[in-house]
């Protein structure tokens, strides 16, 4: 992480996260947290300034489809433990790469990003029908 914050310019450690959390599920990589990979991160480290929690909420929310209260208040901690496997996955994504690309981390990092902007697969336009199929009112 010294070495993404030094050559990649991530101004503090929770950016790093953030970033490794979003390349982690953008390439499906889930590594456990262990006592091992360091200390478990605390909630208050990424949410300030406000906005992280966002995406913290939005993997969650995306990895537990069939389960709407993981957005529970209760369930802050699970949550919390499935962003630091996709954070834990995307950093050693990010190792991986910079090891098999012989490249700096800045460079891995700025091909991640260039790669993920230039991917089709991303959100398309929906249509109000889409968008409200399967709502009622009553």
């Amino acid at each position: 992480m010294a070495e993404l914050q030094k050559e990649a310019l991530f101004p503090t450690f929770r950016d790093i996260l953030l970033f490794a959390a979003a390349v982690g599920y953008h390439h499906d990589r889930r590594a456990p947290f262990s006592e091992s990979t360091g200390d478990p991160i605390r909630y208050e480290t990424l949410t300030a300034p406000a906005f992280s929690d966002t995406l913290i909420n939005m993997i969650a929310a995306n990895v537990a489809t069939d389960d709407p209260e993981i957005m529970d208040a209760p369930r802050l901690e699970e949550r919390v433990r499935i962003f630091e496997e996709f954070a834990n996955g995307g950093l050693e994504f990010i190792q991986e790469q910079v090891n098999v690309r012989h490249q700096p981390v800045d460079l891995v990092v700025l091909d991640l990003v260039t790669e993920t902007l230039a991917d089709d697969a991303g959100a398309k336009p929906a249509t109000v029908e889409e968008l409200l199929g399967g709502v009622t009112w009553a």
